[in-house]
């Protein structure tokens, strides 16, 4: 068998597989199959948003699914795995099933292509479109297209950044096709420039010891103008407080003060005790005379009666 024949089998085995799983997992939320051949089995790896449908009471189903994939597609040394799809709504297949089985429930194409479309989009991808095709509304056929956002329909972007699928609802009056394109948020489309945001500047910063040196002497120098008025020479300090400790004493009656004026005359210090008033000792020698007076009016008094 040539490699060309060979790769073309595998591709329509894998094709029929994951037709078969979505038929048969269509209410796990199927989202696709991966198929990777081992050297010593073959793993096959179904995504979908619920991977307890898949597995099964006590792993029955993935029993069976099991079975199914080495007697009727021939495959040896099946290992099935289930993944669990992180955001389905960014998921194409997960949402063109959803679709369709709502159709077949008799849910108005509108109503539920505009409810994806917005839920696929404020899950963060940059674009969607939504194809609807067969007897809509009519006995005859057309399509209706709803879209939003960007969509790469060409070019490499459209092969690495856009997620398609397919699937059909199956209804009276006849198949309805079901397209779903979703454009993922880690997209980078070409010719588009994003502008980065510039560098906050980072402020320069003293070192914490000159910081505290220059406070300190700030507040010195506050001091010192405030209390000293201007004298900041330490001897001079020193010779103040040698000062403020002496007592002055001065003569101001052998001084001249009227030759020189401009010399400045030493105060002697009040003492402490208090000086006596001359009203409060003019009373005792004033107190005498008066009684010597008043015993003379007496005897002059006496001697005038009789």
């Amino acid at each position: 068998m040539s490699a060309i024949k060979y790769f073309i089998e595998q591709n329509i085995r894998k094709l029929t597989i994951d037709e078969f799983l979505g038929y048969e997992l269509n209410s796990a939320g199927y989202g696709g199959v991966e198929i990777r051949k081992m050297p010593m089995r073959t793993e096959v790896v179904i995504h979908a948003s619920r991977p307890g449908v898949v597995i099964g009471r006590r792993g029955s189903k993935i029993r069976e699914l099991t079975d199914i994939l080495e007697h009727d597609f021939g495959i040896e040394n099946v290992q099935v795995e289930v993944s669990e799809i992180e955001n389905p709504w960014l998921n194409a297949q997960v949402m063109a099933s959803r679709l369709a089985r709502q159709l077949e429930r008799g849910v108005r194409f509108r109503r539920m292509a505009y409810w994806i479309l917005r839920r696929v989009m404020r899950a963060g991808a940059i674009g969607c479109e939504i194809i609807v095709k067969g007897k809509l509304s009519s006995r005859r056929a057309r399509y209706q297209k709803f879209r939003q956002g960007t969509i790469a329909k060409t070019g490499e972007p459209a092969t690495l950044f856009v997620d398609e699928a397919d699937d059909k609802a199956i209804l009276k009056p006849g198949v309805i096709g079901v397209k779903v394109r979703i454009m993922r948020p880690d997209a980078k489309l070409p010719g588009v420039v994003t502008v980065k945001k510039p560098k906050a500047k980072k402020k320069k910063r003293i070192p914490v010891a000159a910081e505290e040196l220059e406070t300190v002497e700030e507040v010195a120098e506050d001091v010192v103008e405030k209390g000293l008025e201007g004298i900041t020479d330490i001897d001079e300090l020193r010779e103040l407080e040698e000062l403020d400790g002496l007592e002055l004493v001065g003569d101001a009656e052998t001084e001249d003060t009227s030759s020189e004026p401009d010399k400045p005359v030493a105060i002697e210090p009040e003492s402490k005790e208090e000086p006596v008033p001359e009203s409060e000792e003019a009373p005792s020698e004033i107190d005498e005379d008066a009684l010597k007076e008043l015993e003379e009016l007496d005897i002059l008094d006496e001697g005038g009666e009789e």
